[in-house]
C-alpha cells in the first residue's frame, strides 16, 4: 500500500522548508518577516475561517508561504508517478508564463525547456526514478510569450517498498543571477584582454627602440656603399639589390616609427597620398615570397586619400597577408579594388580561399582572436585600430559563392578640409 498523503499543513511547512536553502542576503530580511508572522500566528489565538490541524489558520500560513515563494521567486512542483498528475503552485506557473491554474501536462510541460536542457533533466531524472535519489540542475526555458529564462531545478524522488511512486521539488527564477554571472565574465575576460594588450604595447615599444638603432646603421652602411659605388659603375642587377635594399631599410625605420607613435598615442602624419601607389608597394611586400598567389590591383590612379601611407601600408599588408594564410598553401587569387563613397574611399580585398568561419566573423577584428596556432591574434585588430583612427571604419563578410572580403574606408582630402 501507498504511506498515507501528508497534510495540508505538513505538506506546506515542508514545501517552506525547501524555499530557506535558496535564501540570499537580499531576501533574508523578507523571509524573516514572513517566519515572525508565522510565530505570531502560532500564538493561541481566536481565528476567523477554516483551521488548520494544530489549530494553524490555513489563510494566514499560506499569506506567510506566497510571500517566501514570491521574495525567492521560487515555486514547488510535483509529478505522481502513477497517475501521471503534474501539479505546480502559482509561482511555477508565473516563472513558465503561464497563467495560475491551467491544467498542464508533463509532454507540454517538456516543450517548454530548450532541448540541450531538456535533455540533461531527463537522463538526470531517469537516473534518480531508477536509484530513488534527486538532482539539482540550471536550465533555460522559453516561455510561452517567447522570452528566455534561467531556472534552477532540485528533485527529490519519493519511494514505497523500493518502488519510485513521486517525484517533487522546486523551480527558481535565476535568471537575474546567470546575467550577473555573465557580465562579471564578461568584464573579466575584456580585463585579460587589457592586460594582454597593454603587455603588447609595452613590448611593441621596446622591440621598437631596440631595432631603432640596428636599422639606422643599416641604412647608413647602404648609404655609404651607394656613394662607393654608384649607378653608372654598377651593373643593371647591383643597382636594384642595392636600391631595394636602401628602400626596404627607409620602410622598416618607417614602420619603428609609426609603432612607436601609436604606443605612445601619438597620431601619424598624415598627407594627400595616391590610393594606388600606395597598394602598390605594400603589395610587393605582402607577397613577398609567395609564389602561388596572384594578386590583381584595379584601383584608379585619381584616387587620392588623407592618411598616413606607412600606417596604411601596415593594413593593407595584413589584410592581404590573411587572405593568403586563409588559403593554406593553396594557389589563391586576390583582387583589390577601390570606389568612392560620399566623403570616404572604400578599398577591397577579396580572395577565393574558404572564407572565414561564421562564428568568427563578428570576432575577426578583436585583438587575439587567431585560428593560427603560431599566432597572436593582433594584426587585424592593430588593422582597426589605425582605421579608425583615421575616422574610417573596417568589416568582414563572407561572398556568395567562395571566399571573403575585407574592406576599410578612408577619408578624401575634400572630407579633412571639411568640404
Amino acid at each position: 500500500m501507498r504511506p498515507p498523503r501528508r497534510s495540508a499543513a505538513e505538506n506546506l511547512s515542508f514545501a517552506t522548508s525547501l524555499l530557506l536553502p535558496y535564501k540570499s542576503p537580499a531576501l533574508m530580511p523578507g523571509i524573516k518577516k514572513a517566519l515572525a508572522e508565522r510565530t505570531y500566528n502560532e500564538q493561541p489565538r481566536v481565528a476567523k475561517g477554516p483551521r488548520m490541524k494544530g489549530g494553524e489558520p490555513a489563510a494566514d500560513f499560506k499569506k506567510m508561504y506566497d510571500r517566501v515563494s514570491t521574495l525567492a521567486k521560487i515555486g514547488v512542483w510535483e509529478y505522481d508517478l502513477i497517475s501521471k498528475k503534474l501539479t505546480w503552485t502559482d509561482m511555477v506557473y508565473d516563472i513558465f508564463g503561464i497563467s495560475r491554474g491551467t491544467q498542464i501536462d508533463r509532454a507540454t510541460a517538456l516543450e517548454l525547456y530548450e532541448p540541450g536542457s531538456r535533455r540533461e533533466m531527463e537522463r538526470l531524472r531517469t537516473n534518480a526514478i531508477k536509484s530513488g535519489g534527486g538532482f539539482a540542475l540550471d536550465v533555460r526555458i522559453q516561455r510561452t510569450s517567447g522570452e528566455i529564462r534561467w531556472v534552477r531545478l532540485t528533485a527529490t524522488v519519493e519511494r514505497e517498498a523500493d518502488t519510485s511512486v513521486r517525484i517533487f521539488g522546486t523551480k527558481q527564477d535565476v535568471t537575474g543571477e546567470k546575467v550577473t554571472q555573465e557580465q562579471v565574465q564578461f568584464l573579466q575576460s575584456e580585463l585579460i584582454h587589457l592586460s594582454r594588450a597593454s603587455a603588447i604595447g609595452a613590448m611593441t615599444s621596446t622591440i621598437a627602440h631596440e631595432l631603432n638603432q640596428p636599422l639606422t646603421a643599416i641604412t647608413g652602411y647602404l648609404a655609404a656603399a651607394r656613394r662607393l659605388v654608384p649607378h653608372e659603375r654598377a651593373d643593371a642587377g647591383f643597382n636594384e639589390c642595392l636600391d631595394g635594399a636602401l628602400q626596404a631599410s627607409h620602410r622598416a625605420a618607417n614602420i619603428v616609427r609609426s609603432a612607436r607613435a601609436m604606443t605612445a598615442g601619438r597620431e601619424g602624419k598624415k598627407q594627400e597620398v595616391q590610393l594606388l601607389s600606395l597598394v602598390k608597394e605594400a603589395l610587393a611586400l605582402a607577397t613577398a615570397g609567395l609564389p602561388r598567389i596572384s594578386v590583381t590591383c584595379e584601383i584608379d590612379p585619381a584616387l587620392v586619400v588623407f592618411a598616413d601611407p606607412t600606417q596604411i601600408q601596415q593594413v593593407v599588408i595584413n589584410l592581404v597577408r590573411n587572405s593568403c594564410e586563409a588559403s593554406a598553401g593553396e594557389a589563391c587569387r586576390i583582387c583589390l579594388y577601390a570606389k568612392s563613397i560620399k566623403s570616404h574611399i572604400e578599398v577591397y580585398v577579396v580572395d577565393e580561399g574558404p572564407g572565414i568561419a561564421e562564428e568568427r566573423i563578428g570576432s575577426i577584428f578583436e585583438a587575439f582572436n587567431s585560428t593560427k596556432s603560431e599566432g597572436l591574434g593582433i594584426g587585424l585588430s592593430i588593422s582597426r585600430t589605425i582605421i579608425e583612427a583615421h575616422g574610417g571604419t573596417i568589416r568582414a563578410e563572407n561572398l556568395a559563392g567562395k571566399g571573403a572580403c575585407l574592406s576599410f574606408t578612408l577619408p578624401t582630402v575634400g572630407w579633412r578640409q571639411g568640404e
